[in-house]
């Protein structure tokens, strides 16, 4: 019998299998639920931050900044790294599971009030008890990451103040289509009327402009109202500008980030275009850093010295091609790197991006239905080899993550670089690995 003793381990069992598609899209349910459960947000301002590619980073960053400011904060986000906790932070902080647990319990009996019970998918549970946190805390922001898509994906049933588009590129294709122009509408679903949204993919669709001229939402557009210069490693908004050099998090995401706040104070008629003193802020650029996007480990091997891991979930052909991009600003010999990815990526042009670098691959199978096997990726690799100077020693497979990552440190030397990508389960197996250790 669930209730609010039952373990969060126990919970997630059951909201696993509670519903009998792991995704259902649609906001019927989940409307219906914010009513029974009582979640209103009239009295806080919310931000919906959806896109293809960027959102934990630029949810971070405007989350950092709001507290900075003296704001009470929530952010949902997805999906986890270690813990499902992670998924619903207050003001910096992980949600405790007991908290969860009970929130889970209201839910379940919310969901069975009337004659018919609600069905609900894994991630309507997660948003929902996201959403009754962050209403039973009474936070004074809420930032809402959207996990797929927009339009129908379950936090667009709240109305937010603010929604940005971090970028569009190809994911998904199954569930919003197989066009950039297909999926930018669907993201699109987040605008709302009268209300501006901020854009910060560069090349801004034509069905995303349409669809926020149609419904009447003014849009701040980067290369427009906002700007990243790469050349210059620095951000301008509101006619200020931020370094970005020692941005450990995608620098274009700052841009983004930026753009939100410079709104959100102009809606809360802050003494401060970004809520605080811009010293203040460019300190915050230079120090956040966000677990497994750009993030950098230190290895240190007693008899070979020190090696840089850097760990990235980057698992798509737009976020590969930017980590690819990172990549070349190190300073390496050889690049010794770990990947595993899901099968519905696009995997052979996603490696492309890494074609061109000496690299030593370690190609781990995922441990879940939708992962892929090694030998698919090591194809893809072979495919896109084009030195032709790839050999046993150069790549090689592995039948998970873990073990994929102790021959890469085995054979990694002081002046190497480790990266290990492809997938949020890649990162965590690694993240896990050295928590253990």
């Amino acid at each position: 019998m669930l209730n609010e003793q039952t373990s969060l381990n126990d919970w997630l069992a059951y909201i696993e299998q509670a519903h009998t598609k792991e995704i259902d899209m649609g906001l019927s349910r989940t409307a219906e639920m914010v009513e029974r459960l009582q979640v209103d947000f009239r009295q806080q301002k919310v931000l919906t931050v959806g896109g293809t590619n960027g959102k934990g980073t630029t949810c971070a960053l405007i989350e950092k900044i709001c507290l900075a400011a003296g704001f009470s904060v929530g952010v949902y986000s997805s999906p986890h790294l270690l813990s499902y906790c992670e998924r619903i932070r207050i003001n910096g902080k992980n949600i405790d599971e007991d908290a969860l647990c009970s929130i889970f319990h209201q839910i379940n009996q919310a969901r069975s009030i009337s004659e018919k019970t609600l069905p609900l998918t894994y991630f309507e549970y997660a948003t929902l008890a996201a959403l009754k946190a962050f209403s039973l805390q009474k936070v004074d922001v809420v930032i809402l990451e959207v996990g797929l898509g927009g339009r129908l994906d379950a936090t667009n049933v709240i109305d937010s103040d603010v929604a940005v588009i971090t970028s569009i590129g190809l994911d998904h294709q199954d569930w919003l289509g197989d066009t950039k122009e297909k999926i930018a509408l669907e993201k699109a679903g987040i605008f709302r009327s009268g209300k501006t949204a901020i854009v910060g993919e560069p090349l801004a669709q034509q069905s995303l402009l349409e669809y926020a001229a149609q419904i009447g939402t003014p849009l701040k557009l980067v290369g427009k109202d906002f700007f990243y210069s790469p050349e210059r490693a620095e951000v301008t908004v509101d006619n200020q500008s931020f370094s970005v050099e020692s941005a450990s998090i995608p620098k274009q995401n700052v841009a983004t980030a930026l753009a939100a706040i410079n709104l959100l104070a102009s809606l809360l008629k802050h003494e401060h275009s970004f809520l605080l003193p811009s010293e203040e802020l460019q300190s915050i650029i230079d120090s956040i850093s966000v677990m497994g996007r750009h993030h950098v480990l230190r290895h240190r091997d007693e008899c070979k010295g020190e090696c840089p891991v850097i760990l990235d979930v980057a698992h798509n052909e737009d976020s590969a091609m930017q980590l690819s991009s990172l990549l070349r600003t190190y300073s390496f010999r050889t690049c010794h790197i770990v990947v595993g990815m899901l099968k519905d990526k696009n995997i052979e042009v996603s490696l492309s991006a890494f074609g061109e670098m000496d690299m030593h691959w370690y190609c781990a199978t995922l441990p879940t239905s939708r992962g892929e096997k090694a030998e698919r990726l090591c194809q893809a690799v072979q495919d896109n080899d084009i030195t032709g100077q790839l050999d046993v020693e150069r790549l090689m497979s592995f039948p998970d993550v873990e073990t994929a990552y102790l021959k890469a440190l085995d054979n990694a030397q002081v002046d190497d670089l480790i990266l290990v990508m492809g997938s949020f389960l890649t990162v965590a197996a690694v993240l896990a690995r050295h928590a253990k250790a």
